[in-house]
């Protein structure tokens, strides 16, 4: 089903804006790190090489290749993550081997631009990069910053170039990701983190086995199964819908944004029914997009925090239940994404500011098509 083509039109506009930009000039606007896909300059890079895919405009993937060049050049990022206002909260982004946050995101994207470009020895060394070994040992169980992460990066990256070392790849990553479950009390898996969001908890790496067993050979074990079932029923009742907190030893605390709340657990409980087609997933993805129409407007624009992450995970409901409320309710937030502001620290970014609207915004002239950046597509 396509909408009208006003969406094109308004992704344009901000692709001029972006084209206006260079990595300097973000590199003063925003805060660290610089370089990254999530904030930073191969986020942006990012954009350009999807702009002209899906716009069959070349002249976009030539910026891409400016804009992922001098990043390339640049000097690596400082391993904390933090904004003038609010210092106290940096965390440690591992820069060596983050997908979102560090140095396999910008390879990442020199992979698409060297794919895009059909220049094969260039791809075969980004490739080559992407898969090296860590550079550090991987102890963080989440997606933005661990092995959850790189999984989902491989799994893209091998759909986009079909390039077989990154099935090999991805199947290692999805083996050690399942090393690290460890169940433990109630057969809880990842014990050590208590967390339950897609960016920054279990869900992410459910998410990561779940894309990667849909895409490649991958048998993942009975208990992921059973251990999903379970998560579906832990969900907290609401007014409307359900939801889970942000932390499991925080009862109270819910949130209503793509990376900690209940809009990227719309994504995994759909995920869940297109992997297992069991009808839990579906009635779960369901209550939670219930949860997530009577919720307040997000105050911000953006893909991690804001209206536009809200807007993808209803299209990926809709994309299972097409017969649902859920694209009236994408069309709603893309609108709302147009009209509420982007971080101020990081305004042209791709998961928290302009250019992760762009991707939106293109998308919404095909939402049958349409594929929230990084995660999936």
């Amino acid at each position: 089903m396509k909408t009208d083509r006003g969406w094109r039109a308004q992704a344009q506009v901000r692709l001029e804006e972006l084209d206006t930009c260079s990595y300097p000039a973000l590199c003063h606007l925003h805060g660290t790190p610089h370089r990254s896909l999530y904030t930073g300059g191969a986020g942006i890079a990012y954009v350009f090489w999807r702009a002209a895919c899906r716009l069959q405009e070349p002249h976009w993937l030539h910026q891409a290749r400016s804009w992922i060049d001098r990043v390339e050049a640049s000097p690596e990022d400082e391993r904390r993550m933090s904004t003038p206002d609010d210092p106290g909260q940096a965390i440690d982004i591992r820069v060596k081997d983050s997908f979102f946050l560090g140095n396999r995101g910008v390879v990442f994207a020199a992979a698409l631009i060297a794919n895009a470009e059909d220049n094969a020895e260039m791809l075969r060394q980004t490739r080559k990069a992407f898969c090296a070994p860590p550079a550090e040992p991987d102890d963080v169980e989440e997606l933005f910053r661990g092995t959850a992460g790189q999984l989902v990066g491989s799994v893209l990256l091998l759909k986009e170039t079909g390039e077989e070392p990154l099935r090999k790849h991805a199947l290692t990553l999805a083996r050690d990701l399942l090393a690290t479950a460890r169940p433990g009390a109630g057969g809880r898996p990842w014990p050590g983190n208590h967390r339950l969001g897609l960016a920054h908890g279990r869900a992410g790496n459910y998410y990561a086995l779940l894309l990667c067993a849909r895409e490649t050979d991958l048998s993942l074990p009975d208990w992921i199964h059973a251990a999903l079932c379970d998560f579906a029923a832990s969900g907290r009742p609401q007014n409307r819908g359900v939801s889970w907190p942000v932390d499991e030893r925080r009862e109270g605390r819910f949130v209503d944004t793509w990376c900690n709340g209940a809009p990227g657990l719309i994504m995994l409980w759909s995920l869940a029914y297109e992997v297992y087609h069991d009808p839990l997933f579906l009635a779960t993805a369901r209550a939670t997009g219930e949860y997530c129409v009577q919720r307040r407007a997000p105050r911000v624009g953006t893909l991690c925090c804001g209206a536009a992450g809200t807007c993808y995970a209803f299209l990926s409901l809709h994309r299972i239940d097409p017969g649902g409320p859920w694209l009236e309710r994408a069309i709603e937030h893309a609108h709302l994404a147009l009209q509420t502001p982007c971080d101020r620290y990081y305004r042209l970014s791709l998961y928290r500011g302009t250019a992760g609207l762009v991707c939106l915004l293109m998308d919404m002239e095909d939402p049958a098509e349409a594929t929230m950046p990084l995660l999936e597509g």
